[in-house]
């Protein structure tokens, strides 16, 4: 009985937290956005229309992060913009741009300053590193170019 109430008690908790992030980033039409979303600076956060975000996904945005329109994150994926400097012993911020009409897999990680192409679709479990060219298929880590996507 006690884990019964406990599970709709937390389940209740996360709804109100992406209630909250909702208010403060700028989302378009018909975003929807999981269960279990992790967010640091909502406010730095711009999300296109149609877009979905699977559960307990975190956006790390210490830098501006911008998601396209039609785009879908699978759940566990991670969006970072900041990083430490070992040598500077200070954080590094740069932002994270994500195209239109994107597919990202699960548990995908993506570093801070990559811009990902248009029509992209990266693999379960990649790292991207770098830039993404648009209309490919990625996957690996790092991230490589695998073939192109399929035209419709």
């Amino acid at each position: 009985m006690f884990k019964h109430i406990a599970h709709h008690l937390l389940l209740w908790l996360e709804r109100q937290d992406v209630r909250y992030y909702r208010s403060k980033m700028h989302l378009g039409k018909n975003v929807k956005i999981k269960e279990g979303l992790r967010v640091k600076r909502p406010a730095n956060i711009t999300i296109g229309d149609n877009v979905t975000i699977g559960c307990d996904s975190i956006l790390h945005a210490q830098a501006p992060i911008t998601i396209g329109d039609l785009t879908l994150i699978a759940p566990c994926v991670k969006i970072l913009t900041a990083n430490h400097d070992m040598n500077a012993r200070s954080l590094l911020t740069a932002p994270v741009t994500i195209g239109r009409n994107c597919w990202i897999g699960t548990g995908v990680t993506i570093v801070p300053g990559v811009t990902i192409g248009d029509d992209i679709t990266i693999a379960a479990g990649s790292v991207v590193t770098k830039d993404l060219e648009s209309g490919m298929i990625y996957g690996g880590v790092p991230a490589k170019l695998l073939k192109p996507r399929p035209q419709k």
